[in-house]
């Protein structure tokens, strides 16, 4: 029963299909308490909805990611991430917008395997017909009781678009709670 309301929803969104993406992403961050740096690759295959639609895309969020160097133990951290996100968007006008995203995934690493999920709501201004800017607060923790996963990301950056199928974006992102991280992010995604 408690999965009902979120299967109604897919099915709602479903009716109102626009059609396939796929984003890849590359991430640079660094752990600021340990110095350590953790490189990452995202793939983002999803499905975009009509701008009416309550759901307006969903996506399975599969990232690698290592550290780049040992720790003082000799471990050099690896993970694998399995994430199924979902976005609701609207404008309030021709220029601000806002989208609010979240979901639930699953970390498979060499230190201690967790579920976990975040929320994330954000703001959208359109400088122009190509340029956007991101302005975000996530909250991340994991779901089934693992300790030390509590993280608030402001997250801000600009989005660049190729044409109407290809687009880029550039973020910037600052972590605290359990970790203190920054991170610069580059991703493309392309429309079917």
């Amino acid at each position: 029963m408690k999965y009902l309301g979120l299967v109604v929803l897919f099915v709602y969104g479903a009716a109102h299909a626009d059609g396939g993406r796929i984003g890849l992403e590359y991430e640079s961050e660094k752990d600021n308490k340990t110095g350590m740096m953790n490189e990452a690759v995202t793939v983002k295959p999803g499905w975009e909805f009509s701008e009416d639609s309550l759901i307006n895309l969903v996506e399975l969020l599969i990232d690698r990611n290592q550290d780049t160097n040992a720790d003082t133990s000799g471990l050099r951290a690896r993970e694998t991430k399995f994430f199924v996100r979902v976005r609701h968007n609207r404008n309030f006008n021709e220029s601000i917008g806002y989208y609010i995203r979240g979901g639930a995934g699953r970390s498979i690493n060499n230190q201690q395997n967790f579920s976990y999920g975040y929320i994330e709501p954000g703001l959208k201004y359109k400088v122009n017909e190509k340029w956007d800017w991101t302005l975000a607060f996530r909250e991340i923790n994991s779901i089934d009781g693992t300790d030390g996963q509590h993280v608030r990301k402001y997250i801000t950056g600009p989005s660049y678009s190729l044409d109407k199928n290809n687009e880029l974006e550039f973020r910037y992102i600052k972590g605290y709670g359990n970790k203190n991280l920054e991170s610069w992010q580059v991703g493309y995604t392309h429309k079917f």
